[in-house]
C-alpha cells in the first residue's frame, strides 16, 4: 500500500519446550523507500491447478540417411533432387560399374540353359534305357552274350551321361558363383528408397567423384504427417487428458497446435502425440520444439495468495500483515499447491485477510 510507513520493530513470539526458547529463522526486512512500494492483497478462495510444462519435439515417422556401401568407386548418377517425392524401391543413386548388367544377363541365360540341358540328360537316359531294354526283351534269340553286351552298353551310357551331368553341374556352379559376385557388385553400386517419402537434402557435386562409405549423400524423410515426442516417463500417470494445447515458438512451423495422445500402449521412456490441428503443420521440421502443460494436482475451494506476497526464511514461509497500530508484523504460513503465479495457503490465514504485496 503506497504511502504506508512501517516501523522496523518486529516482535517474534516463540513457543518453547521445557522452558527453552526456540529461535525463529532470521528475516530480511525491507526498510526506508522500499517500504513504500508495498500494497495490500486479500487472501482469496478458488480452484487451483498445479502444472508442469513438458517439452515436445517434432519427429518424422522415418528418416533414411543414404550412403554408398562401398568406397573407391566413381559416382555415375544421382537420380533425384532435393524436394523430389520417391516411392519405396526407387533408385536414388548409382556407381559406375561397366557392363556388369550385361554380364549378369548372359550368366542368368547360361545357367538356365545348362539346367535345362541337365534335365534333358535325365530324360534322354530314361528313353535310351527303355529302348535298349525292349530291344533285348523282344529279341527272337537272346544269348548270354547279348545280355552281357546289354549290361556293358548300359553302363557305358550311364557313365557317359554322368560325365555330361558333372560337366553341366560344374558349369552351373561356377556361373552361379560368378553371378552372385556380380549381383553383389551391382547391389553395392546402387542405393534405393526404403520407404515412400521426400528427398530433404542432396549433397552437391557428387557425379564423377569417388564414393565413401562414411559420407551421407542424401536424406529421405517420410512425407506422411509426423508427430511430437516427449521424454517424461515420470509424467505418464498425469497424461490422461484427451487433448493438449501446444505452442511452437520458432521456425517455419511456429504457431498453435492441438495434440492427441498416440499409441499409449507403446509409451515407456518416450510418449507420442499426433497433431489434431495446427497453424503451420507443413512448415514443421524435425526437432522443432513445443511445450504442453500437464495438470499434476488440482484442488477445489482452496485459499491462495499471489506468489509476490509469500516470503521464505530457510525452509519456512511467512507473510507480512499490518497490525491495528499500523505496524508491519509476520504471520507464518503453510503453503501447498503452486498454480500459475499463485500459491495455496494451507494454514495461517483466513479468506479475506489482508497481507502486504510488493508492487
Amino acid at each position: 500500500m503506497s504511502g504506508l510507513v512501517f516501523s522496523m520493530g518486529l516482535f517474534l513470539l516463540a513457543t518453547g519446550c521445557e522452558d527453552k526458547p526456540q529461535e525463529a529463522p532470521p528475516l530480511v526486512l525491507e526498510s526506508g523507500d522500499e517500504a513504500a512500494e508495498y500494497s495490500l492483497t486479500e487472501v482469496m478462495r478458488g480452484t487451483l491447478e498445479e502444472t508442469v510444462s513438458i517439452p515436445c519435439y517434432y519427429r518424422k515417422n522415418e528418416e533414411q540417411e543414404v550412403y554408398f556401401p562401398v568406397s573407391g568407386k566413381q559416382i555415375r548418377r544421382i537420380c533425384v533432387q532435393e524436394g523430389d517425392i520417391v516411392k519405396k524401391g526407387d533408385l536414388l543413386a548409382e556407381l559406375a560399374i561397366g557392363n556388369i548388367e550385361d554380364q549378369i544377363d548372359e550368366l542368368e541365360y547360361r545357367i538356365k540353359r545348362n539346367e535345362l540341358q541337365l534335365a534333358y540328360i535325365d530324360e534322354d537316359e530314361k528313353l535310351d534305357e527303355e529302348s535298349r531294354y525292349y530291344s533285348l526283351v523282344y529279341m527272337s534269340k537272346r544269348s548270354e552274350e547279348d545280355v552281357e553286351d546289354y549290361d556293358k552298353q548300359l553302363q557305358v551310357s550311364r557313365d557317359r551321361n554322368e560325365q555330361r551331368r558333372n560337366s553341366y553341374r560344374d558349369s552351373i556352379e561356377f556361373d552361379k558363383k560368378k553371378l552372385s559376385a556380380l549381383q553383389t557388385q551391382l547391389a553395392q553400386s546402387r542405393v534405393y528408397a526404403q520407404f515412400d517419402g521426400k528427398v530433404s537434402s542432396v549433397e552437391k557435386g557428387l557425379i564423377g567423384t569417388t564414393s565413401n562409405i562414411e559420407k551421407c549423400i542424401m536424406t529421405v524423410v517420410d512425407d506422411q504427417e509426423g508427430y511430437f515426442e516427449a521424454q517424461k516417463e515420470d509424467m505418464v500417470p498425469y497424461l490422461t487428458a484427451e487433448s493438449y494445447s501446444m505452442k511452437v515458438m520458432f521456425g517455419n512451423g511456429r504457431g498453435d497446435y492441438e495434440l492427441v495422445p498416440r499409441d499409449r500402449d507403446k509409451w515407456s521412456d518416450k510418449q507420442y502425440f499426433s497433431i489434431l490441428k495446427g497453424d503451420n503443420t507443413e512448415g514443421l521440421e524435425v526437432d522443432d520444439k513445443g511445450d504442453i502443460t500437464v495438470v499434476t494436482a488440482r484442488k477445489e475451494n482452496a485459499l491462495y495468495l499471489p506468489n509476490e506476497c509469500i516470503r521464505n526464511a530457510g525452509d519456512k514461509n511467512y507473510v507480512y500483515v499490518v497490525t491495528e497500530e499500523g505496524l508491519r508484523d509476520v504471520v507464518w504460513v503453510t503453503v501447498g499447491l503452486h498454480s500459475d503465479g499463485v500459491t495455496e495457503i494451507v494454514d495461517g490465514l483466513d479468506e479475506g485477510d489482508k497481507v502486504i504485496r510488493r508492487g
